[in-house]
């Protein structure tokens, strides 16, 4: 029989709720948890509750604030090795990505909203995951960016570039 701790609790209640703000899967969550501790000088729990602190719109000790923000920033910014040219590649479906999209997003609230549901965090990594791989990014806001942005050149009706379209939706202006 295991018991959670209270402070395990916190922590993987603030990694769901980083997962959900920056956004970014439990494994950076978890990283900006730690650089964040690392930075400010203070123990991981303390970090975890301060970030849960957040949600009742609670202000951060100065130091905590600062590296809460560098860490998030830097999730956020991180970038993949350059690819070696020449790189071409097809892109996803826009619709598929549309409905990813839109499943991640109701994912994110959710999780805002019940930050200790572990199922809810697993789906919400799953969809992460899924839209990194499908957008060909490591960064999850990269993906993110990337996928917004290819679903809305089609809802404008751009060209997507890189798409690969058949004769018959073409026949039909599609």
């Amino acid at each position: 029989m295991s018991e959670t701790t209270p402070g395990h609790a916190a922590t993987e209640q603030a990694v769901t709720v980083l997962m959900a703000v920056v956004p970014c899967g439990s494994d950076t969550a978890r990283q900006i948890l730690a650089d964040t501790a690392r930075a400010a000088e203070i123990a991981l729990l303390e970090t975890a509750e301060a970030v849960l602190a957040l949600g009742g719109c609670r202000a951060l000790p100065a130091a905590l604030g600062t590296a809460l923000k560098a860490a998030m920033d830097g999730a956020r910014t991180a970038t993949a090795p350059p690819v070696p040219q020449p790189y071409t590649r097809l892109l996803p479906d826009p619709q598929t990505i549309g409905v990813l999209l839109k499943r991640h997003r109701g994912l994110r609230r959710r999780a805002l909203a019940a930050p200790h549901d572990l199922t809810l965090r697993n789906e919400l990594d799953d969809a992460t995951y899924t839209l990194c791989i499908l957008m060909g990014q490591r960064n999850a806001c990269t993906a993110l960016r990337s996928a917004e942005l290819l679903v809305g050149a089609e809802w404008l009706g751009a060209p997507v570039r890189g798409r690969v379209r058949d004769a018959s939706t073409e026949r039909h202006g599609l």
